[in-house]
């Protein structure tokens, strides 16, 4: 005779599979799984925002790990161990404050409403994604110079990561968002440099925050070892895919679709056309009419932009083949 599946282990069956089809996304964009992670545990698994965000920090550890591990093969190493240590000074206490908030945070839909609007604005980043022009890495790593950057640069860097650590403890993000613009923009670092920096910092922030995470009781470690797992086989699938795809075509297009389960998350379709919460289907109709309010005008400044670029004219991005990888 057949015996049933317990509940819990089709759970985290179904957790590893969406894993590893985020983290193939995830690694064919170039960005980090926490920004898909946090609204889609949420929204699909009914987890709570404390719960989801937590799980998610937990899953980063396993994608800053295996990243690290496969840019310290590279030759050169990408990564600067100097620049990204000093970071993770101010990465570490940041993720605890952001655990912290959470607590403080006692309610649900606030947390939902403060996640949305914080990855709003990553998602509408996507959507002007740009693509990079290759240049030697081996002679730009070669000519950074930590020592030289002055003290004022350094102060807004800690200053900043901080914030980007705080982003990391209270949604569950690795902290790349922040910290690999002040890596390239304020140190100086190339941008590979940056992002294989940036991975090697968030092993410090992601860990951190579990920790404390795991003393509130707010992650189930099942469920964070089944996401963190899925993710970096979707990141092996991702790179090799990667070349097969216009990456940064892509990344406009997800973008777009990113801030459809952001409205969902907060609610806002719900609160709209179904205040009572007895009709799903016209909350999803009303959060489509909000997405569609929000983003039109967005992608037309986006389409805009490109032809005020280019002179009037729509013209190819050019090169289709996109490295592979987490950018956090």
């Amino acid at each position: 005779m057949i015996q049933a599946i317990d509940p819990m282990t089709t759970t985290v069956i179904a957790l590893a599979v969406f894993a590893v089809l985020v983290g193939t996304l995830c690694s064919m964009l170039g960005i980090g799984g926490g920004t898909v992670n946090t609204p889609l545990l949420i929204i699909v698994f009914m987890l709570g925002p404390r719960e989801a965000s937590a799980t998610t920090l937990m899953a980063a550890i396993f994608i800053s790990t295996s990243s690290s591990i496969s840019y310290f093969r590279q030759n050169p190493r990408p990564a600067v161990y100097r620049a990204g240590l000093f970071l993770a000074m101010t990465t570490i206490p940041g993720s605890l404050t952001g655990v912290w908030l959470k607590g403080v945070i006692t309610d649900d839909l606030l947390l939902r409403y403060l996640f949305a609007l914080l990855l709003f604005p990553i998602a509408v980043k996507m959507l002007f994604a740009r693509r990079r022009s290759r240049t030697d890495m081996a002679s730009e790593i070669g000519s950074f110079d930590f020592n030289s950057i002055g003290q004022s640069r350094l102060i807004a860097a800690l200053a900043a990561a901080y914030g980007g650590g705080v982003m990391a403890g209270l949604l569950g993000l690795g902290g790349g968002v922040i910290v690999v613009p002040v890596l390239s923009m304020i140190l100086g670092l190339p941008m590979h440099a940056a992002v294989a920096t940036s991975m090697f910092t968030m092993m410090f922030t992601t860990s951190s925050g579990t920790i404390l995470n795991l003393q509130y009781g707010l992650v189930n470690p099942t469920f964070g070892a089944a996401l963190g797992t899925g993710m970096v086989i979707g990141g092996q699938i991702g790179s090799r895919l990667a070349c097969r795809v216009d990456a940064v075509r892509l990344k406009q297009a997800f973008g777009l679709l990113l801030v459809l389960p952001l409205i969902k998350m907060a609610k806002l379709g719900q609160m709209w056309l179904d205040p009572q919460n007895v009709n799903p289907a016209m909350a999803l109709v009303g959060d489509i009419i909000i997405w569609f309010l929000v983003m039109v005008p967005v992608a037309a400044i986006r389409f805009v932009l490109i032809r005020r670029e280019n002179g009037g004219e729509i013209v190819p991005d050019g090169e289709r083949c996109d490295e592979g990888g987490f950018a956090s």
